[in-house]
């Protein structure tokens, strides 16, 4: 069974049963979870090791390498700093480098990573070394009693509506409602909620963000 965990406070609290019913990519997350395990491997850590670095419980981690556990976006950063790599480095399995800094990928065609409020498509992960990370997100929630806890990740944020109507909710600003071609800057340690602004189709955006 897949379990996704909310950005809380108590980590006891983080997990729920994922009981949308949307589609779920189970081999994404298997490979998400082999990846990790891997990475942590590769540089000698144990379980304990990594989960001090990226600043949550080894069972945590445990569930995750597993593969019954889904990490947000931000147990994602978390894992990406304290292993010391990027983020796509995780989200992307590991392809020959490339030579320069041109590439071109068609119709969204990385790993999708399932999430009970949004879909996350990390864009161009084999370029290293950049100094922001690129996604096309499809936020899927309408309902803001449904979301859950607020986000909160350590990064400078934009979103670009690229189709549908977003609606933002932040701590300290009043709901905002953006339209194609509109965009946002925020940042991400604030808390924050994206949702469609329809119930009846999710909104699409472009995701840039670049870790603090």
């Amino acid at each position: 069974m897949l379990l996704y965990e909310h950005n809380a406070v108590n980590e006891n609290d983080l997990t729920i049963e994922h009981s949308k019913s949307r589609p779920r990519d189970e081999d994404a997350h298997a490979g998400l979870a082999e990846r990790i395990r891997t990475l942590r491997q590769a540089q000698g850590m144990s379980q304990v090791d990594l989960a001090a670095k990226a600043g949550f419980a080894r069972s945590t981690l445990s569930k995750i390498e597993k593969g019954q556990l889904s990490p947000t976006f931000e147990l994602l950063l978390k894992l990406a700093r304290g292993l010391q790599i990027e983020l796509a480095a995780l989200v992307q399995p590991e392809r020959h480098p490339l030579v320069g800094r041109l590439h071109v990928e068609r119709r969204m065609s990385g790993v999708a990573l399932d999430y009970p409020n949004h879909r996350f498509y990390a864009l161009a992960s084999q370029l290293q070394g950049r100094h922001f990370q690129a996604a096309v997100v499809d936020f899927i929630e309408a309902d803001l009693a449904a979301f859950g806890p607020m986000n909160r990740h350590e990064s400078e944020d934009m979103l670009f509506v690229l189709s549908g109507r977003l609606a933002f909710h932040s701590e300290g600003y009043t709901p905002i409602t953006l339209d194609v071609g509109d965009s946002l800057f925020f940042d991400g340690t604030m808390g924050h909620a994206c949702l469609s602004a329809s119930q009846t189709e999710p909104c699409q955006c472009l995701y840039v963000y670049a870790a603090l």
